[in-house]
């Protein structure tokens, strides 16, 4: 069975550098006695055995780390497959090695990618003690973490006496390679000549489909899609996994008797494939067992997926990471927030639909929610996802952001994981129906959303990309290929992308790289008729929901938004309401239409809409706090004093001791600095900031704060561009 590793990465180095989902079981330390002698230290990581579980790799039974190590020793090769910067996996690691040492005889040799073939000779001087660890590091090459993750297994290599062998293919004559072509390696002689294999086996159909998956996303950059007929003998991953099959399989020549244990990348093991290839073409009758090395947040609790990944597997709590692109990290726990609506009379007799939604960046769950509970809310539950980064946009309103580039894989598999954990959660918990499940989002939240279709391994659902945004790193996403599933059937899953017409070679590209995959996507332009777009998008999500299509609205009114694109949102949601009531056409466009059959949405805000404080915002936090609404500069006496009314008045006082309305001005002692300023002297430190239009522009937003930042210090300000957007939002309690 696969472990549920999603986007694995191959490059130059083709490493799995992944978090993994687990399997329970107990495990057995290694570090016992040290812990027999007193209490660790503050700064120890936990004992082994609470930080990792064991799996038989093909049935997924649970197994103590001594019955691994029992069962490891009984072999001639063992290959542990690693992610080469996690902590505890250097642990389990050095735990191997020490639980054979013990189990045969001290007769274990071993093996390490992590050293080229040419510095064998300064590994042997520094285990033999003719050189010291200064001298030895100056010529040896060591990964940039070596002190951190492999120095523990030299050293005691080197207490005990025993042989390591540098196995990996050296860089320099990679080079040469490059440069002179592959007759170089018939002019080498003597001990250069040993620094490669004396024969280049053809790697595996299968190995070479998991390198170009991938790498799908750099194909160009590494020289176009291979040759077919190629074997690819003198290619890098054929380099590095005959150069390292070959110096195991004559390591077990050269010290009969032993176990060699060799430690790589996962990529080079997996499915024993690649390095245990190339072993196994050279050792025949050679007894092999393959290790996985995965970390995982919590290994006790997950499970493992399709075809047989290795034949055990060690998920270890993932706790730190080493030296990376020149950063350090720990793992945090986080949370993924969403907002949930549950019509009423939801029984479990009449299981509902459930619309999963991701906005796009910018927005909050507030918006996602006002956007679709109205017309949807009747018919199904919805879930909200919270974007996890939070971001402050150009008009000041600290909206969500779903990914980073340089951090894109890592997002995407967390919110992966969260998307399963919400979807998992509230079949568990509510009356939903797990055949009618939608999940579905727009611009970036879009590009989630096709990357969580494709990539999960638990949910059964029918996904929607609405216009997918900043969408090129998927790209570098390898997809999950059939062939690793095994016997384990996928769930029932579909995927629908919208696109623009500017998007649409680039997607049907992707979309036809999913289907060979497997994956039931479809691709379509949408959004051409811009007075369509709106039942499109709506009717698309009723169709993914098994809901009944909404007709579109007849030939005759037609409304146009032109404006910023909050605005345009906020003005989305008013000109949907409008359009149900007028049975009216709405269009969302950048700039006013030439022709002359639609008008402008009237989006006028005025102080008697706001009278009962129901749609007024209130200022966030656990003990509420006050909202200044901003009059701009050149309202008329009579609106002006409208909302001077208003404010006076202060529904929301009304509605809770916690809140409290103001209003300030363009200028004056009512300016906003003056109410500010007299807000902190009632000890009032907690104010959210709106002007009193229907959505200010950036521009607007940044010159009011430019007039009170001499108070951000000494009081939490919060804000908010202007007073459309609320439908939906609620009564204050």
């Amino acid at each position: 069975m696969r472990p549920r590793s999603r986007f694995a990465f191959a490059g130059s180095a083709l490493s799995t550098l992944l978090i993994a989902c687990a399997a329970r079981g107990a495990a057995e330390s290694a570090g016992q006695g040290a812990r027999d002698q007193g209490p660790p230290p503050a700064w120890a990581a936990p004992p082994l055995e609470r930080a990792l579980a064991v799996c038989d790799g093909s049935t997924g039974e649970p197994l103590s780390f001594g019955a691994l190590l029992d069962r490891l020793a009984r072999a001639d090769a063992v290959f542990l497959g690693e992610t080469h910067i996690d902590e505890t996996t250097h642990r389990v690691e050095l735990a191997v090695y020490e639980g054979l040492l013990a189990r045969r005889d001290g007769r274990v040799v071993l093996a390490m990618e992590m050293f080229e073939r040419d510095v064998q000779p300064h590994l042997d001087a520094y285990l033999a003690g003719a050189i010291d660890e200064a001298r030895f590091l100056s010529l040896a090459r060591p990964w940039a973490n070596y002190r951190a993750a492999y120095r523990p297994l030299i050293e005691r290599a080197r207490t005990e006496g025993l042989p390591v062998v540098a196995s990996n293919f050296p860089l320099g004559l990679r080079r040469r390679i490059a440069m002179e072509g592959p007759q170089v390696l018939e002019r080498l002689e003597g001990d250069e000549r040993r620094q490669a294999p004396a024969e280049l086996i053809p790697e595996t159909p299968a190995t070479w489909r998991r390198v170009d998956n991938a790498v799908r996303g750099h194909v160009g950059m590494m020289g176009g899609p291979p040759d077919p007929g190629d074997p690819r003998l003198y290619d890098t991953q054929s380099l590095w996994d005959n150069s390292m099959g070959e110096a195991c399989a004559r390591a077990l020549d050269e010290h009969p008797g032993a176990v060699v244990l060799h430690v790589n990348g996962g990529f080079h093991s997996e499915y024993h494939d690649g390095t245990v290839h190339q072993f196994r073409a050279r050792k025949p009758q050679a007894e092999v067992l393959t290790v996985s090395i995965l970390p995982a947040m919590n290994p006790a609790t997950e499970r493992l997926f399709g075809a047989p990944h290795a034949d055990y597997v060690v998920f270890a709590e993932a706790r730190a990471s080493d030296l990376n692109d020149g950063m350090h990290s720990v793992w945090t726990s986080r949370e993924l927030r969403y907002e949930l609506h549950l019509p009423d009379g939801a029984a479990a007799d009449a299981p509902l639909p459930l619309l999963v939604w991701l906005s796009d960046d910018g927005f909050t769950t507030k918006d996602g929610m006002a956007l679709w509970k109205s017309r949807l809310g009747a018919e199904c539950a919805i879930a909200v996802i919270e974007a996890p980064y939070r971001e402050t946009q150009d008009d000041l309103v600290e909206g969500g952001r779903w990914f980073w580039p340089d951090t894109f894989a890592g997002d995407l598999d967390a919110l992966t994981t969260g998307i399963e954990k919400a979807w998992g959660y509230l079949l568990r918990r509510y009356p939903l129906d797990p055949a009618r499940v939608c999940l579905a989002g727009e611009g970036a939240g879009a590009t989630v959303v096709a990357a969580c279709a494709v990539h999960s391994e638990r949910m059964g659902l029918s996904a929607l990309a609405l216009f997918p945004r900043r969408y090129a790193k998927i790209k570098d996403l390898p997809l999950p290929l059939p062939e690793l599933y095994g016997d384990e059937p996928r769930p029932a899953r579909s995927l629908r992308i919208l696109v623009e017409a500017a998007d649409e070679g680039w997607w049907t590209d992707e979309v036809g790289e999913y289907v060979t995959a497997g994956i039931d996507a479809t691709l379509a332009r949408g959004g051409e008729d811009p007075w369509l777009a709106e039942p499109e998008r709506e009717n698309s999500l009723r169709e993914a929901l098994g809901l009944a299509e909404r007709p579109a609205p007849a030939a005759g009114r037609r409304h146009f938004v032109a404006d910023g694109r909050r605005a345009r949102h906020w003005a989305r949601l008013a000109a949907l309401r409008v359009a149900r009531e007028e049975d009216a056409a709405l269009a969302v466009l950048a700039r006013e239409p030439d022709e002359a059959d639609s008008t402008p949405l009237g989006l006028d805000v005025r102080p008697d809409g706001f009278a009962d404080g129901a749609a007024l915002p209130r200022c966030p936090g656990p003990f509420g706090g006050t909202t200044v609404l901003v009059l701009p500069a050149g309202a008329a006496p009579d609106e002006a004093a409208a909302w001077r009314a208003l404010a006076e008045a202060d529904p929301l006082a009304a509605h809770s001791r916690f809140h409290r309305l103001r209003l300030a001005e363009a200028e004056g002692e009512r300016d906003l600095q003056a109410v500010l300023a007299g807000l902190l002297g009632e000890n009032r430190k907690n104010v959210l900031i709106v002007p009193a239009t229907f959505c200010a522009d950036g521009a607007t937003m940044r010159a009011l704060r430019r007039r009170v930042r001499d108070l951000e210090d000494r009081m939490t300000l919060f804000w908010r561009p202007g007073l459309g957007g609320l439908e939906g939002e609620g009564r204050p309690d």
